[in-house]
């Protein structure tokens, strides 16, 4: 059943259900962990193989998950796209025409989220809007980036050309790897933005906390 108001630190909430399946959850913080920083990582791969199961390790499997998606798709284009003459005839420049302007406008919005936390929070409420931004902007980040490599694949098919998807790639995969996976410099920087009010985020402190 599907839970909307699955608790982020583990206190219970009331459920709403309807439907057998749901969707992929992270487990439930038991406690933020304050006083934890960045010096608390143990490294982006490191974390993967060993050390209790945290958000942060949850994250990070997720998202190298989601990012190899682009690669497989890559191998398998020349085999979607026919050869010929597309829609338009013959390979126009104007068809890397929305691969750019997806570009710019996954790197103007990636790069400005997460806004920065309310002034006045007190600890656990900041924590947990902290994280909960943190997660809502990595993902938001992801499906941008993720658009620009995706975006080549129709211009692909309709162009005859295997160029449109290979040039969003170039374009959106290194977008994908700055954006979306959560490095120890990448959470230090989304940190950064959440108290750029002043408010402390504690986001260390939910990310490296153990899950319940």
């Amino acid at each position: 059943m599907i839970n909307f108001t699955r608790p982020l630190f583990g206190r219970p909430a009331t459920s709403v259900m309807f439907g057998p399946m749901a969707p992929p959850q992270f487990p439930s913080i038991t406690e933020p962990l304050f006083g934890a920083g960045p010096e608390g990582d143990p490294g982006y791969l490191a974390s993967l193989r060993t050390g209790p199961v945290t958000m942060l390790r949850q994250l990070r499997i997720t998202m190298l998950t989601l990012v190899t998606a682009p690669v497989l798709i890559l191998a398998i284009v020349p085999f979607i796209v026919r050869g010929g003459k597309g829609v338009f005839g013959g390979l126009p420049v104007l068809v890397f025409a929305p691969l750019v302007v997806a570009f710019v406008v996954a790197l103007a919005v990636g790069i400005r989220v997460p806004r920065a936390l309310p002034v006045g929070l007190a600890d656990g409420p900041a924590a947990q809007a902290g994280a909960m931004a943190f997660r809502q902007a990595l993902f938001l980040r992801f499906a941008l980036a993720d658009a620009v490599v995706l975006l080549g694949l129709p211009l692909s098919i309709i162009s005859h050309s295997e160029m449109p998807y290979a040039a969003g790639f170039v374009l959106g995969f290194p977008l994908l790897v700055l954006l979306a996976l959560p490095t120890r410099g990448m959470v230090e920087r989304m940190r950064r933005r959440l108290e750029a009010e002043g408010t402390q985020s504690h986001l260390w402190a939910v990310l490296l906390a153990p899950a319940g």
